[in-house]
This record gives C-alpha cells, sequence and structure tokens, in this order.
C-alpha cells in the first residue's frame, strides 16, 4: 500500500507542482492539500496521513508551529518541509524533520526523500522512532540544539558542535572533518561561521574555520604568520591569515610578537 501525503504551502503553485512531482510516484497517495496552517491541521486531523509535505514559512502560524501541532495529534504524521531557503532547510533538521525540500522542488532530491520515508516504513520500529524523535525535538524547539545537518552519501547526518574539528572549502562546497569522518555542509563557508563562532569556532583563513578546542600545537611560520595543527588523525595544519593573527593569540593566551 502506498503511503498517504498531505501538501501544505500558501502558494497555489508550489502545491500543484509538488503535487504534480509526487503522482509519479506509486508509492505515495497524495489524499489531501492545504493553503494554510490552520487547515493543515483540521485536515491531518480528519485524514490521518502517513506523511505531510508542509512549507516552513506561511502567514499566519508557521509551518513549524504547525508542525508542533500535528505531532501531538494521537496519530501524528512524519514531517518534510519545504522552502525556499536554504538557511530553513537547515533549521529543519535543527528541529528535527525526517527531510526536507528545497525550492524549486528537483526529481533528483524528491526522489531521495520518498525512499527515505519507504525506509522508514519498512521498518515499522525505525518509523515509530522517527516521528518521535521529532515531536520531541519540536517541543525542545525554545533550547537551541547545537547539531550541524551534513551529508554523507545522500544520508543527513546531524553533528554534535564539539564533534567537528574544522571545516574548509574545497572545489565549491565546504568539508566537515571529524575524528573518524569528512562530511559535506550543505551551506557556504559565511553560513557556517555565522552558526559556529559563538561555539568556540573561528575562521582562521578564508578557507577554513577551526574548532579552537581542537588545536594541538600552533606552528611559528614566515613574517609572523602561523599554522595550527588540528586534532583530526591525519594532524592537519590549517594557515592562519595575517588579519586573524591578533584575534587568534588573544584567544590562545600567545605572547605578542
Amino acid at each position: 500500500m502506498p503511503f498517504t501525503a498531505v501538501v501544505v504551502d500558501d502558494e497555489p503553485l508550489a502545491r500543484d507542482e509538488l503535487k504534480y512531482l509526487l503522482s509519479v510516484y506509486p508509492e505515495c497517495r497524495v489524499v489531501g492539500e492545504a493553503e494554510d496552517a490552520q487547515e493543515a491541521l483540521k485536515l491531518v486531523a480528519e485524514l490521518q496521513p502517513d506523511v505531510v509535505f508542509l512549507d516552513i514559512q506561511m502567514r499566519g502560524m508557521s509551518g513549524c508551529e504547525a508542525a508542533r501541532e500535528m505531532l501531538s495529534f494521537p496519530h501524528p504524521p512524519l514531517v518534510v518541509f519545504a522552502t525556499a531557503y536554504n538557511e530553513y532547510a537547515v533549521r529543519a533538521f535543527e528541529l528535527g524533520a525526517v527531510d526536507y525540500l528545497l525550492k524549486p522542488f528537483e526529481d533528483k532530491r524528491l526522489a531521495k526523500t520518498i525512499n527515505r520515508i519507504e525506509e522508514l516504513r519498512r521498518r515499522s520500529g525505525d518509523w515509530a522512532e522517527a516521528v518521535e524523535r521529532v515531536a520531541g525535538l519540536l517541543q525542545a524547539k525554545r533550547h537551541r540544539i547545537k547539531k550541524l545537518p551534513v551529508e554523507k552519501n545522500g544520508e543527513i547526518r546531524l553533528l554534535d558542535y564539539q564533534d567537528i574539528i574544522f571545516g574548509r572549502a574545497k572545489d565549491g562546497s565546504v568539508q566537515i572533518v571529524t575524528a573518524s569522518d569528512t562530511c559535506t555542509y550543505t551551506g557556504s563557508m559565511t553560513e557556517l561561521e555565522a552558526r559556529l563562532k559563538s561555539e568556540g569556532f573561528l575562521r582562521v583563513h578564508k578557507s577554513f574555520l577551526v574548532n579552537l578546542n581542537q588545536v594541538q600545537g600552533v606552528l611559528p611560520w614566515f613574517k609572523g604568520t602561523y599554522w595550527l595543527v588540528m586534532g583530526d588523525p591525519k594532524k592537519t595544519q590549517i594557515p592562519v591569515s595575517k588579519s586573524q593573527v591578533k584575534e587568534l593569540k588573544s584567544i590562545l593566551g600567545l605572547e605578542a610578537s
């Protein structure tokens, strides 16, 4: 049996587009649509769909607020957030969505979402756990969740900030390095810096953002510059821009030269 879905968006064209894209998947049957959160809540309570494709930014009650209400229902759905802004896609995972879709919708990305939902369906325990996880995180929304959504082999992972050793810009993307793996952050280096600068991270170079707690050594270099030795297994050495030397010395308590 296909899973049932409700599409919620205050833009009629966006609803029509997503319904059309979903129609090619026999695994999914759209049973309703709504143009705002209040209508969506009534529809979800009545139809009890398996999944809700939910726009984050809507007039009146936001998609995040609507999701919190839906997940308190006796038969809560899985939530897939949709948004036109990448910053909200990141926030969707902070809130615990099972997945997100960026507008304009892409067939390839939607296929990954459908596969993810189908994987959860094949393991009923995982489905229930996913619903419970989303509900719990949404209820805890007021407390900032210090996790970073990253991608690895098509899978979304959530990394604890403290596990990140450094981020680097490479080949048009941002790589996140931990003690055991390297993943991809979907935002820009500037966005990554904004998220982590208050968590003990410093942009020491235009291409590098480092976790200062993971710095294991400082190597003086040519003309008053430095290299940092990081705590990953490779002991990666990262250059420090001249513009950041003063701040780095201040933070690490190094003697001024």
